[in-house]
C-alpha cells in the first residue's frame, strides 16, 4: 500500500487538542484520514496544533528523504500562516516548539519564506518523481494584516484582539508583487485553487476540498 504523506496545522492534525475544551473527544476522521480511505493508501499525518509553515516544510522533506520513494503514493502541504515561528529544542531528542506571535522580521519576509516554501517541496518530489499536492489551508497574511483574531488560550486568559496593521492596501500592494515575482516558479497546476487572476484571494481563504 501506498503512503499518503500530510503535514499542517491544527486544522490537519489527527491529534487535535481544543485549549477550550481539551477533555473533548475529537477522534473523528480528519481530512487526510478520509483522502487515505479514498485512495487506498496508509496516511503520515506529520500535522499538529499551531504548526507555522516552517515546521510543514521541514517535516514534509524530513519523511520524505527517510521513506523509500516507490512507497510514497502522494504528498500534501496544507500551509498555514506566515507569522506562525517553528523551532526544535532539546537533545537528544529534537521537539518543536511554535508561536503565532512575536516573531522576529516583518509579513514581507514570512511570506517570502514562504514562498520559498513552496517551491522546495515542489522540486523535491518532482526530483523524486513524487506525485504531490499543496494548498493554503488559512490565510497566509490576511490574519496578520487584520489583527489576529485571539485563539482559544487567548479567549481564555481574557486577552484583547491584535490590533490590526494600518496602511493594509499598501502592504497589500508590496505583497501581491512580491508573489509575482515567485510565481513564475511555483507549478500552479499542482496548487490547489491557485490561478493568477485569484491568487490573493487563494492565500486568504481557504479552497474547497470535496472529498
Amino acid at each position: 500500500m501506498k503512503k499518503l504523506i500530510v503535514s499542517g496545522c491544527s486544522y490537519t492534525a489527527k491529534e487535535y487538542i481544543s485549549s477550550a475544551y481539551p477533555d473533548m473527544d475529537t477522534s473523528w476522521s480528519k481530512w487526510p484520514e478520509l483522502l487515505g480511505k479514498k485512495l487506498n493508501m496508509e496516511v503520515i499525518n506529520l500535522a499538529t496544533n499551531g504548526a507555522g509553515n516552517r515546521y510543514i516544510l521541514q517535516t514534509l522533506l524530513d519523511t520524505i528523504e527517510r521513506t523509500p520513494k516507490d512507497e510514497i503514493g502522494l504528498v500534501m502541504a496544507a500551509w498555514s500562516q506566515s507569522n506562525r515561528d517553528d523551532w526544535q529544542n532539546g537533545m537528544p531528542i529534537s521537539k518543536w516548539f511554535n508561536s503565532r506571535i512575536k516573531r522576529p522580521g516583518d509579513i514581507y519576509g514570512w511570506v517570502r519564506e514562504s514562498l520559498l516554501g513552496y517551491i522546495t517541496l515542489q522540486n523535491v518530489c518532482k526530483r523524486y518523481n513524487i506525485p504531490y499536492k499543496q494548498f493554503q489551508m488559512i490565510g497566509l497574511f490576511e490574519p496578520w494584516l487584520a489583527g489576529l483574531k485571539r485563539s482559544e488560550a487567548d479567549q481564555l486568559k481574557g486577552l484583547p484582539r491584535y490590533e490590526p496593521l494600518k496602511n493594509q492596501k499598501i502592504i497589500r500592494g508590496y505583497i501581491r508583487t512580491l508573489i509575482d515575482e515567485y510565481e513564475k516558479f511555483i507549478d500552479i497546476d499542482n496548487f490547489i485553487g491557485y490561478s493568477k487572476t485569484n491568487k490573493l484571494n487563494i492565500l486568504i481563504k481557504l479552497p474547497f476540498l470535496n472529498f
